[in-house]
This record gives C-alpha cells, structure tokens and sequence, in this order.
C-alpha cells in the first residue's frame, strides 16, 4: 500500500475508533433495550397483579358489570394497556380492546413470571407484550389477560441509535483529526532526519544527527545512520587516498616511459640504443600490467558474492611447491627456506598460493643475506573452534611500529622501501588481507626484535 505514512495511520487511527466506538455504543444500546424491556415486564406483572387483587376484593362483581373502565384504569388509565376477564367455561367477563388487536394468550398462572410473558405485534406494527393470570370473583374462579402496546418504545428506542450513530461519527472524525495533529508533531524527528540526510554529500560525511531529543523508537535508527556516516566517510577517505596513490603510482611508470622515449627520439639513436630503451620499457609497462591485474583482483574481492572453491589442502605441499618456485629467488638473495608443516586446511587452491607467494616474495626481499626463512604451520583454539595458522618468518630489519597499522593497506610501502625493488607494486600485503577476508580469516603481522613473522589465519571448517 503505497501512499502517505501520516494518510494511512490517520485512516487506521479512524477504523480503530469508529469501531471501538460501535461497538460500545452496540453494546449500551443493547443493555439500555434490555433494562427498558425488564422494567416494562416488571411494570406489566405488577399491573396484573393489581388486577388479581381488585378481584379477590369485595364487590368485584358488581364491579365488572357496572364499572368495566376501572380496570382499565388500573393499568393507568392508557389506551395502549388491554384487559380481558374470563370465567372457568371461556365466557368473557369484561374486554377492554378498543383498537380491537388479536394478542396471543399465555398460560395462566396464580403467581406469573417473566419467562410466561409473550411478545407480540400490534397491527400498527408496534411491539407489544401480554401476560396472564388466575383470581377468585365470589368463589369462582377467572382468568386475567393484561396486555400493553409499546409504540413510544419504540421511537424513544430509534432515538437512541441515531444518537449512538451520531457520537460514533463525531468520535471517528475527532479520532482522524487528532491523528493528523499527534503524527504531525511525533514524525518531526524522522523530518529532521530527512532534512540532514539531504545536506550530506561528498564533503560532509563526518557531520553526524543528533539523538539527544529523539524518541526511543527512533534512537537506534539514529544510531545506525550515523554508523553508517561514519563507514562513508572513512570509506570516502580511503577511496580519496587510494585514488591520489594510484595516480602517484602510475604517474611514475608513465613518467618514465614517457621520459625514456622522449631523449631517444630527440636525436638518432643506434640499434642497440632502441633495443635498450625498448628493454627498459617492456619492464615499465610490465610493472604497470601486474599493477593493474592486482587492482583488477582487489575489486573482485570487494564483491560480496565471489565464490570460492573450498577444498582440504597438504600444507606441507603447498610449502614444497612455494619453495621450489621461490628457489631461485632466494639463491639470488643468499636465504634458505626451513619448513617441516603438516596437516592440512580448507582453501581454494589458487587464492593460497598467491598470497603465500607474495609472502615469500616480500619475506625475501626484507631478509638478511644468509638468513632462514621459516614456513610453519599450527593450530590453535579459539572461540568459534580451532583456528589453523600458517607463517611466514624472516630475519631483517625490524618493522617500524607506525608503519603496522597501515601495512596491509594498498600502495602502501615502509619509506626505507619505498624506492627499492622495481617489481614491488605495493599491492602485494593488500591482495593477501583481501584473500582471507574471501577465506573468512584474517591476516596478521606479528614483529620481533630482528624479524617480521605474517599470519594467515583460517577459521574452523
């Protein structure tokens, strides 16, 4: 159902009240009819037993014969009140009807109750009620019928629910005002939200809604907006700082081209003097292919929906198989490698291996000549199960305690590196953290005082 909030609760609003009050207004309309109905009967019997009395006195003979109209006045004079007397044989006594109705006739009884009153209608269509019962007349004994007609019930009774009509009315239309007024002033907040939620932009994502004078409903949306803001505008940051690194990176590169291009063709060059500058820039637009392939990963990793193909690995495989393809590389720096990992650990095969590669990558390039790098794997107990751990240890220069924070963010390098080897991109620690988070862990650094050991960490299965 679209439509206004304020539309749709002020016409909820109106349905609950015009039908609470219906249904009030049913229910005392139902126990007024009910109360004048009692009385009415009560009245009726206690009519009759006048009669009964009247004629069990002296005299009530005579009575009959020569003053028939006071028994009618007995039942206070009404044209609408009806008397019948009969004796033991069905012969009428006294029949004051001059309407001239047709009422049925109840059973007689010396003492009657409520439950031997019968309903009738008149033929004006009013309702009416009669009730029976037996006295002595000179010893013998008689049947008394007393009936009355209703009519002005039944007006007084249509005035009451035109009256309950008309309160329900003004009810339901004071309810769909009321509505109107209290969501108008209890959605002032959810207003101010939106009206700070318009002023936010690029520039004012640290600006943050004040829940200091709204309701307890809407505080932890309050609070989640400005979580939210605060995710933005850090998020903002790092997208600003990642944009103003990336075109520092390949400013660098093109740059270089650019350069190296220009001097060569600034006068004729030798064969061999194209060939090198075509050799230096082969390496330039390598380091800027690699660049992008890494950027390229880093934004699939981002996706929430990248699948991974999951499956139980031999660590002390995927270490032998690293060593093997790091060997010349490490020769070349003067390290050896020391593993002797067991187990294994759920991962995708090709996801482990890279960021193990740019580990070992990084852990040789920082080693000391002549110093061991050490691969280990274990397995430790952690609150959602055990954890299973696989390090990469080297010997070097230590690490900087400023720089730990940031090293696993994108281009981003020590500055003792920050010059030094040509095919670093300063993506590599990036891409490892953005495996695990694939993976479910996380990856840590973990320094000593002469080296830097990094953490893969891979939750329970």
């Amino acid at each position: 159902m679209k439509g206004s909030l304020t539309l749709r609760v002020s016409l909820a609003f109106v349905l609950i009240v015009a039908l609470s009050a219906a249904g009030l207004g049913l229910y005392l309309y139902r126990a007024f009819v009910g109360e004048i109905e009692r009385r009415d009967d009560i009245a009726l019997l206690g009519k009759l037993r006048q009669v009964q009395q009247l004629l069990g006195s002296a005299g009530a003979q005579a009575l009959l014969q020569t003053r028939p109209q006071y028994f009618r006045d007995t039942m206070s004079g009404q044209e609408n009140s009806l008397v019948r007397i009969e004796d033991a044989h069905g012969q009428v006594l006294l029949d004051i009807n001059a309407p001239g109705e047709k009422y049925p006739l109840p059973p007689a009884a010396a003492a009657p109750a409520r439950t031997t009153i019968l309903a009738w209608t008149s033929r004006a269509g009013a309702p009416g009620q009669v009730a029976a019962g037996t006295a002595w007349v000179d010893g013998l004994p008689v049947r008394i019928t007393v009936a009355r007609v209703y009519a002005d019930r039944t007006a007084m009774f249509a005035r009451y629910r035109r009256q309950i009509v008309l309160a329900c009315s003004l009810a339901a239309m004071s309810a769909g005002l009321l509505a109107v007024l209290l969501l108008a002033h209890g959605l002032r907040p959810l207003r101010a939200i939106a009206a700070h939620a318009a002023l936010v932009r690029p520039g004012r994502l640290d600006s943050q809604l004040d829940s200091a004078g709204a309701p307890n409903e809407l505080r932890p949306l309050i609070v989640s907006l400005n979580a939210m803001l605060v995710r933005l505008h850090d998020g903002y940051t790092r997208l600003s700082g990642f944009s103003a690194d990336l075109a520092h990176e390949f400013r660098t590169p093109v740059n270089n081209l650019l350069g190296q291009t220009q001097v060569a063709l600034a006068q004729q060059r030798s064969p061999d003097e194209y060939e090198e500058l075509l050799a230096s820039n082969v390496e330039e637009l390598e380091r800027l292919s690699r660049m992008v392939d890494s950027m390229l990963f880093l934004a699939r990793a981002r996706q929430e929906d990248v699948a991974t193909v999951r499956q139980p690995l031999a660590i002390g495989e995927e270490f032998a198989r690293m060593r093997a393809f790091f060997e010349g590389m490490a020769e070349e720096r003067g390290v050896t490698f020391d593993d002797a990992a067991s187990g294994t650990v759920l991962a995708d095969a090709q996801l482990l291996r890279r960021a193990l590669a740019n580990l070992l990558s990084n852990a040789i390039r920082h080693a000391q000549p002549g110093s061991v790098i050490t691969l280990a794997a274990t397995v430790r107990a952690s609150a959602a199960g055990q954890e299973t751990e696989l390090t990469v240890t080297n010997k070097g220069k230590p690490i900087d305690a400023h720089d730990l924070p940031y090293l696993f963010d994108r281009f981003y390098r020590a500055d003792a590196a920050r010059s030094g080897e040509a095919g670093s991109t300063g993506l590599g620690l990036a891409i490892v953290s953005a495996i695990m988070q694939l993976h479910g862990g996380r990856a840590e650094v973990r320094p000593g005082p002469d080296t830097s050991t990094f953490v893969l960490v891979f939750p329970a299965a």
